[in-house]
């Protein structure tokens, strides 16, 4: 995939973002919470993808010197969009997967139909709010500034914003494993 610019990472973004919520919302509510033994469920999926978007989203609402204050200037070039997705699938093979505070959360609902539309409507917001705070950043800033990812390291704003774009997709098992 060439994604390159300011514009074409916003473009993938809301392409990916739009064709994981047609995906999730093609899954049947009475399958939509079922975890297979230790596989996450969809509405994990989609759970997961929120606390992973939100973070990247506030900060990059952060006034630029708090971000370089918290985590430097980027250490390296950007990458590329596929070397970055090859990093991370990279990692995923060897073992590396989701701790913490990205873990989700989610119980058998009481209401599925609107737990799902509340969970859906969520990842939107979450990457409507990313979308509009990537707006405020020019093309070449994305590359001098840098965030920390739990699996891979420090990523230049561009590479996380790549990441995002594979990440999104691979759990709405559209692209990877």
């Amino acid at each position: 995939m060439e994604v390159k610019t300011k514009e074409t990472i916003i473009n993938e973004i809301k392409s990916s973002n739009q064709r994981a919520i047609e995906w999730f919302n093609t899954i049947p509510v009475d399958q939509f919470f079922i975890r297979n033994g230790e596989v996450w469920s969809a509405s994990d999926n989609v759970d997961h993808l929120i606390k992973a978007v939100k973070p990247i989203a506030l900060a990059l609402k952060m006034p630029r010197f708090g971000l370089q204050t918290m985590f430097g200037k980027a250490e390296h070039p950007s990458r590329t969009y596929d070397e970055i997705c090859k990093t991370y699938a990279d990692e995923i093979s060897k073992g590396a997967q989701a701790s913490g505070r990205f873990l989700p959360n989610q119980e058998s609902p009481v209401q599925p139909e609107q737990q799902k539309k509340e969970l859906l409507d969520q990842l939107v917001k979450a990457n409507n709010s990313l979308l509009s705070a990537l707006e405020k950043w020019q093309d070449l800033e994305l590359d001098e500034y840098q965030l920390p990812h739990p699996i891979v390291g420090k990523l230049t704003i561009r590479e996380m914003l790549f990441f995002s774009i594979y990440h999104t997709l691979r759990h709405a098992r559209i692209e990877g494993d």
